[in-house]
């Protein structure tokens, strides 16, 4: 038997596409600004009205909360995976099935950090070499990094 709380209920998600475009961007009340922000400036520069500095600055914070939001959603990912790999290892360590030898562990640990630093400094250069306003960029990665 159904009741009204049954049939209200949103559908699961059926695939893992679903899942990470939960909540999109494009429903951000600032992505949506800055969207026709960046259409007007076009248009108004293709018209010979303005100079595209409204449509660069426009394009730069989309690309930046862009940047922000898969950020934020690799981070959680990337933290739910470290944390099952953790309780897997730990579980794996109490039974006795595996012993660990830490200081090689610590050692292979901090150079992967240091080479996944290097690796995100290279990524932040690529991309903000390609936003022509950087500071509009900025302010649009951390727009994306705060949409929920």
């Amino acid at each position: 038997m159904l009741t009204d709380t049954d049939e209200t209920a949103p559908p699961l998600p059926h695939h893992a596409w679903d899942v990470v475009l939960a909540d999109p961007p494009w429903k951000d009340k600032s992505f949506l600004t800055s969207a026709i922000a960046t259409i007007i400036g076009l248009a108004s520069w293709i018209g010979n009205v303005t100079s595209p500095a409204v449509a660069q600055l426009g394009g730069s914070f989309l690309g930046g909360f862009l940047i922000g939001w898969a950020f934020r959603r690799f981070l959680s990912l990337a933290a739910l995976v470290a944390g099952i790999l953790l309780a897997g290892l730990a579980i794996l360590k109490a039974t006795g099935w595996i012993s660990l030898d830490w200081p090689s562990l610590d050692t292979q640990v901090s150079q992967g950090i240091r080479w996944l630093q290097g690796e995100a400094e290279g990524l932040r250069k690529l991309l903000t070499g390609y936003l022509p306003s950087s500071v509009a960029g900025w302010a649009g990665a951390m727009f994306g990094i705060r949409k929920k």
